[in-house]
Formats: structure tokens, C-alpha cells, sequence
């Protein structure tokens, strides 16, 4: 399988959470896409407004209110519109949906149906042939999130869509249940000074990681095409999950973390038997114990989940009867440090099982997901 190939008839969608995303993990397939006389749309997630150490500096101003996010936000919009001139793209190509940055989590965790079908219309106005998406085991929770956020809409409303290409791509970390089965991009020497100059157009945010940012323009773009029939590598804290008819068990190995920003929780997110999309919390405790579940949105007590181990390792057994058998579950395992995570979230089929592959420690193997090709 090679990496997006583009005519003067194909539609490319891009949906980034922030901008400069567009810059740091796009910037190739962007102007190949350009060089094909291809149309191009970028939607942006959010402004980036909650950036406050970045604008602390810039602005000289510790404490931020919305007046000041806002303002922080119309400039990082005109940044990505840059940018994309940079690239090659005009500014009536773009479109900011103005989501809560820094929230897309607690978005997809408590009330999100207002964003899906909001990315629904966006997605079915513009009809594209190629529709590139964050990957889920980004660890920027804003990209794993919004990754999800699109699998669901995918899922629901454009899996009877084969001629529309689905890829995914990954700002943050180096999950291996991401690149192990990703295509690599490489740079021509002008390709790679053109993403250059459009990440320097980025100017708010090379203030405090400039050697950071300025790295992406010398390595290759990864792109993982998302398929009906895929195996997905487990990685971070979560080593295996087997969901059968009743109860979804998870095995967890953690390390030490000297800067956790909060308590470990482990969330699982599905539809229920009538078809609303809920969330259901539970906390990491330190030895076995029966964990309460609650619902994310109306903090109302779903149940008991069992674990058994301890604070570095163990297995947590949830009960999935609030969860409809028909449609596919998203868990995850939120352990930050500052505001990264150390995994994204992961997708479990129906009657999926994620299975210790002979002679790789750390690697898994999963049955067919329900993903548009």
C-alpha cells in the first residue's frame, strides 16, 4: 500500500484540531496535492486560544482571560491562513469551527453531538475523494479525540462510501499502534524547505519550541490508511483487551510517572442499546478493589467494575451491558503528564480480541474493525 496519490480530479480534506497542524504533519501531501491542480479544504477543529504559555511570553501577561484567548485565537487563525499560502493554498479553501481547544476530550466524553454532526455536514458538502484525520493514538488527547470524534461519524453516516480514502496521521508521540502500520512520506529538498517556511509562519509557537517544530520539517510524513480489515498494535499502559458478550477485560502495566498531573482513569465510550453515545469513568485505585463506573455526562452510578492488581500492573473487568453489542467501543486509560498522554484511545469491534502475537512482548494483534475504507 504507498501513501496518497493525487489527480486533478480528486477532493482533499484535511481536518486538523489546531492550527499548525496543517504545517507539521501535512505539508507534503499538501503540496503534492496542490501540484495536481487537486481541490483542497482544511477544517480546523479549533483555534488553538487555550495556548497560555506561549502568549504569557509573547504578551508579557500571567493571568489570561477570554478577551485575551480570543484575541490569541484570531492570531493563530491568521498564522494557519499563512501558512497555508505558504503551502499553496488559498484562504477561501479553509474553514475554523472554533471548538474548545484544549476540551475536545470533555467534548467526546460528555456531550458531542452537536461537534459530530457538525463534522457530518462538512464532510458530506464537500464530498471529498481524500479525507485525512488525526490518528486516535496521537497523544495530544485534543487528537485523539477528534479522531474518534470522526471514526463515529464515519462509522455512522459515510461507510457506505468506498470511493472516499480515509488516512490518518500523528503530530505527537511515537505510538507504535500508529506508525508500525503507517506509510512513510518522504521530502524532495524543496518539498522540505517549503514546510519549513510554512511552520516559521507559526510564529506564536516557535517562541517556546522552535528547535521542536523546525525538527518535523526533516523527517518524512507518516499516513496510516484506515480500512475495513486492520490489525491495530496495543502500546502505552494498556497491554491487552478482550471484549466478549458481558464484560470487556483490560490488562494494564504502568511505570513510574514523577510528574501525573491527576489520578489515573480508565474510560470507556460506546453507544448505548438505543443508540445515545455515552462515556463511563472509572478510577485507577492502588490495590484489587470493585471500582464504581460513572457516567461521564450525568455523573450518575452505571455500576461496579472489578480490578485486580496494584498501582503498576492489573486488570480491570468492566460490565458492557449499558453498551449496545452492535457498534464498536472506544477505551482509554488517561494518565498525563502536563497535558500529553501516554497513549490515544483504542477501538474494540464487536467481539473483538486483542492477542499476544508469539515472540513480540509488547505486540497485539485485533479482529477486523469497522472502519470506512
Amino acid at each position: 500500500m504507498s501513501a496518497p496519490v493525487f489527480t486533478s480530479d480528486s477532493r482533499l480534506m484535511l481536518i486538523a484540531p489546531h492550527p499548525d497542524d496543517e504545517a507539521l504533519a501535512c505539508s507534503i501531501i499538501l503540496q503534492r496535492a496542490v501540484r495536481t491542480d487537486a481541490p483542497i479544504r482544511v477544517v480546523y477543529a479549533t483555534d488553538g486560544d487555550d495556548n497560555p504559555w506561549p502568549q504569557r511570553v509573547l504578551e508579557r501577561k500571567w493571568r489570561l482571560n477570554a478577551a485575551d484567548r480570543k484575541r490569541w485565537g484570531k492570531l493563530r487563525r491568521a498564522e494557519a491562513l499563512g501558512a497555508l499560502r505558504v503551502l499553496g493554498v488559498s484562504a477561501s479553501s479553509v474553514r475554523f469551527l472554533a471548538l474548545p481547544d484544549q476540551g475536545l476530550t470533555d467534548l467526546l466524553k460528555c456531550d458531542c453531538r452537536s461537534a459530530l454532526e457538525r463534522f457530518r455536514a462538512v464532510i458530506r458538502n464537500w464530498s471529498p475523494t481524500h479525507l485525512l484525520v488525526p490518528s486516535t493514538a496521537d497523544t495530544h488527547p485534543d487528537h485523539s479525540a477528534l479522531g474518534v470524534m470522526l471514526r463515529l461519524v464515519l462509522a455512522e453516516f459515510f461507510s457506505d462510501k468506498p470511493q472516499m480514502s480515509v488516512w490518518s496521521y500523528a503530530v505527537h508521540g511515537r505510538s507504535v499502534a500508529f506508525f508500525d502500520g503507517a506509510q512513510k512520506l518522504r521530502q524532495s529538498r524543496l518539498e522540505m524547505a517549503v514546510k519549513q517556511r510554512a511552520i516559521r509562519s507559526h510564529k506564536t509557537q516557535l517562541k517556546l519550541s522552535r528547535r521542536r517544530f523546525l525538527a518535523y520539517a526533516t523527517r518524512p510524513e507518516h499516513f496510516r490508511k484506515l480500512v475495513s480489515a486492520e490489525s491495530i498494535v496495543a502500546d502505552g499502559p494498556i497491554r491487552s483487551i478482550s471484549r466478549q458478550e458481558h464484560k470487556l477485560d483490560v490488562k494494564l502495566r504502568l511505570f513510574a510517572n514523577p510528574i501525573r498531573a491527576k489520578e489515573p482513569e480508565l474510560f470507556v465510550l460506546g453507544h448505548d442499546p438505543t443508540g445515545v453515545l455515552r462515556c463511563a469513568d472509572m478510577q485507577l485505585p492502588v490495590r484489587s478493589s470493585c471500582v464504581e463506573i460513572v457516567d461521564c455526562f450525568t455523573e450518575q452510578r452505571l455500576g461496579l467494575a472489578r480490578y485486580r492488581g496494584n498501582a503498576f500492573a492489573g486488570q480491570f473487568t468492566v460490565p458492557i451491558d449499558i453498551f449496545s453489542s452492535a457498534h464498536a467501543l472506544f477505551v482509554k486509560l488517561e494518565r498525563r503528564s502536563w497535558f500529553f498522554d501516554e497513549a490515544g484511545w483504542f477501538e474494540i469491534p464487536r467481539a473483538a480480541r486483542l492477542e499476544r502475537i508469539p515472540g513480540r512482548e509488547h505486540s497485539f494483534v485485533e479482529q477486523p474493525s469497522l472502519l470506512v475504507h
